[in-house]
């Protein structure tokens, strides 16, 4: 069970130090982070608790993929991004909205596969590995890099906050509709230009961060 329970921690806490590594002018707090992380936790309960209801209520595969899935998903780490980092101070290069939107994700994403892996085993921690967490850190880069510009660039505010929900949206529900239906390679053609997209965003903020000189 340990041996387990480490193989789902492990992805989720890779992709994170990831992010923080390549924070490269001006570092965040540390608390800051650790408490974005473990707000990632306490989201999971009404996450999973809408979830049961909107199972219920879509008939729909598509519409249960994109509106009881990834809408409320994407939608409850949008709103405690925007209610808990996005005013705060510490807020102040376009960066810093992927490493708060990805600590986040990943905290939420890694009690999400604590679940999956000790109900399926070694086999679903090496899938959701190359699958779910990816995807997951893929949403959390690019409503980030929306953020970062909505919060950095003074233009374009609300067109920026409404692309950091629609386009994580759309990229989860598209996902998980193809895994629901079978079609699995649609999903990992959707998870590769995701995490293409995700990458580009990285380097472009890296490239405008004001502490760069």
């Amino acid at each position: 069970m340990i041996d387990l329970i480490t193989s789902a921690i492990i992805p989720p806490l890779l992709i994170a130090f990831f992010i923080y590594r390549n924070d490269l002018y001006e570092v965040e707090p540390h608390r800051l982070l650790i408490k974005t992380f473990f707000l990632g936790f306490l989201i999971t309960v009404p996450m999973i608790l809408i979830e049961l209801l909107t199972g219920e209520i879509f008939d729909n595969i598509l519409l249960y993929s994109l509106l009881g899935v990834a809408l409320v998903e994407e939608g409850i780490k949008y709103v405690t991004l925007l209610l808990y980092n996005y005013k705060k101070d510490d807020f102040n290069e376009p960066y810093d909205g992927i490493i708060y939107s990805v600590m986040l994700t990943m905290g939420f994403a890694l009690v999400e596969n604590v679940m999956y892996v000790i109900q399926g085993g070694g086999e679903v921690a090496i899938l959701r590995m190359f699958s779910a967490i990816p995807l997951h850190a893929t949403c959390g880069i690019i409503m980030g890099y929306f953020l970062g510009k909505a919060k950095m660039e003074h233009e374009n505010i609300e067109k920026n906050k409404i692309l950091a929900l629609v386009i994580p949206t759309i990229i989860h529900g598209l996902y998980n509709y193809f895994i629901f239906i079978e079609i699995i390679t649609f999903s990992y053609i959707i998870l590769i230009f995701g995490v293409i997209y995700g990458l580009k965003a990285i380097k472009i903020h890296q490239k405008n961060s004001p502490f760069k000189e």
